[in-house]
């Protein structure tokens, strides 16, 4: 994503403040752009089938997509970063038949955990009609594969093809439900998962028309063994790292039935979701900002160890790196702050607009704060990505879910008011491991790219930590 961070801080240098406004809306799409869109497709659905559907129909959908989201992310997390590892090799190759025939593995794959995933979820626990299961898990299905899928297409450079797709097929589903005169629950489901497919089908097209030579599958060495369940952990640990709060609260003391043995609890779900809308800035100044300086740095420093700098020149890199990543992050975590302080302070008006429930303001306002130690845990494991430090970007997400779990199931009887808690407690033990670890090894750093990081001497699956 550096590289359209380097467009995007072009933009605002050279534009004035129409540039810098421009710059900081194009990189909220780009950072953001289908969670936002997807919101609020999921608001307007929500109220939408409460009116055509009654509460039982509503229920049904809402629960449906609640748990096909949370599932697909699961279910996409390990493929889907293995998948975007390789693209990078690939790309760095120009081996064009290598991507394809990667994501053609990688849907497949995907896929198919996701089905067994939507069978036992949809068609057991859920109890569903077998229409609505088989629509439900095929929503799953698709989801995963859009996750898996969308990535890709930063590769390409297509950053607004993201958004149109996902804008393609709201707009698609939401003309068909208003041209049907009674939907029932199944066919409203129906129409939700061609518009996810249609999703998907844009943005493969758009991958193929670019990659068209004749797929060529994956060998089985294309990546060291040990980095690829590394790089698998990691996924999902960092899926978890967001999730696991919500997981276990939705079998919590204020949860409610929803469909068959599945839970939800509306109220931390509510709160929580809107406050992690209030990322968004902070995910853009990371694009445009923190990254894209950077990848600016770690490049002069990796150029001079390729070159014929001194040891004095190199050093002098390294500090320059640490720096910049100092500045960028403190940048980050002062807009995140003032974010999450607005969050705080207007969260009953807020509330009164949108007419949510006011029991919802705890998880809100707590998952707000803890969006600016979140972010900090996504910069460290951006840092160590670019390390090759896989290990310990596992290690972050790791205790993030951990610190979570644990905070969420010691306020485990203390009500909506403790809503939130879990995923602060957890943002926080991230941010601080994440920290430390990229201390460590922004200190050492021309040690580990010389010896202790350095295939040759390590070997390709890189260091455990």
């Amino acid at each position: 994503m550096a590289g359209i961070g380097f467009q995007l801080a072009r933009t605002a240098r050279e534009g004035g403040v129409g540039g810098i406004v421009g710059a900081a809306a194009f990189g909220a799409v780009i950072s953001a752009g289908p969670w936002l869109i997807t919101a609020v497709a999921m608001a307007m659905l929500n109220h939408w089938s409460r009116a055509h559907l009654g509460t039982d129909g509503a229920q049904t959908v809402q629960t449906i997509l609640v748990y096909a989201f949370s599932l697909s992310a699961l279910a996409a997390a390990p493929i889907g970063i293995l998948a975007t590892r390789m693209v990078a090799d690939c790309i760095f190759a120009r081996d064009a038949a290598g991507v394809s025939g990667i994501m053609l593995v990688a849907l497949a794959a995907g896929g198919a955990i996701a089905l067994a995933i939507g069978a036992v979820v949809f068609g057991m626990l859920a109890g569903l009609p077998p229409v609505q299961a088989l629509l439900a898990t095929l929503i799953l299905a698709w989801l995963t594969q859009v996750w898996i899928a969308a990535p890709l297409l930063t590769a390409l450079r297509r950053y607004r093809a993201i958004p149109l797709a996902y804008l393609l097929g709201i707009g698609v589903a939401a003309a068909a439900l208003a041209l049907i005169p009674h939907p029932a629950t199944v066919t409203v489901l129906a129409v939700i998962a061609g518009g996810i497919g249609l999703t998907l089908a844009a943005i493969v097209i758009v991958i193929r028309r670019h990659f068209s030579a004749p797929p060529v599958l994956p060998h089985g060495d294309a990546m060291a063994p040990r980095l690829a369940q590394i790089v698998a952990a990691a996924g999902v640990a960092g899926v978890a790292a967001i999730w696991i709060d919500k997981w276990l609260l939705w079998l919590g003391p204020d949860s409610v039935h929803a469909i068959g043995l599945l839970r939800l609890n509306p109220i931390n779900d509510q709160g929580s979701f809107l406050g992690l809308l209030t990322m968004v800035p902070g995910l853009t100044l990371l694009l445009i900002v923190t990254e894209t300086r950077f990848d600016r740095a770690f490049g002069d420093m990796i150029v001079r160890c390729t070159g014929t700098s001194t040891l004095q020149r190199i050093e002098e890199a390294r500090s320059e790196v640490v720096r910049t990543m100092f500045d960028g992050l403190r940048l980050m975590v002062l807009a995140q702050a003032l974010v999450a302080a607005l969050a705080w302070v207007f969260a009953v008006p807020l509330f009164d607009a949108i007419g949510a429930d006011a029991r919802a303001i705890f998880a809100f306002r707590q998952t707000a704060l803890g969006t600016v130690f979140h972010l900090v845990a996504i910069a460290t494991t951006v840092v160590l990505a670019y390390y090759d430090l896989f290990g310990r970007i596992l290690l972050t997400w790791t205790a993030f879910a951990i610190g979570s779990a644990l905070a969420t199931l010691l306020q485990w009887d203390a009500g909506f008011a403790a809503f939130g808690w879990g995923y602060m407690a957890g943002a926080v033990v991230g941010a601080s491991v994440g920290i430390a670890l990229v201390a460590e090894a922004s200190v050492n750093l021309t040690y580990l790219l010389f010896v202790g990081n350095n295939p040759s001497v390590v070997g390709q699956g890189g260091r455990l930590l």
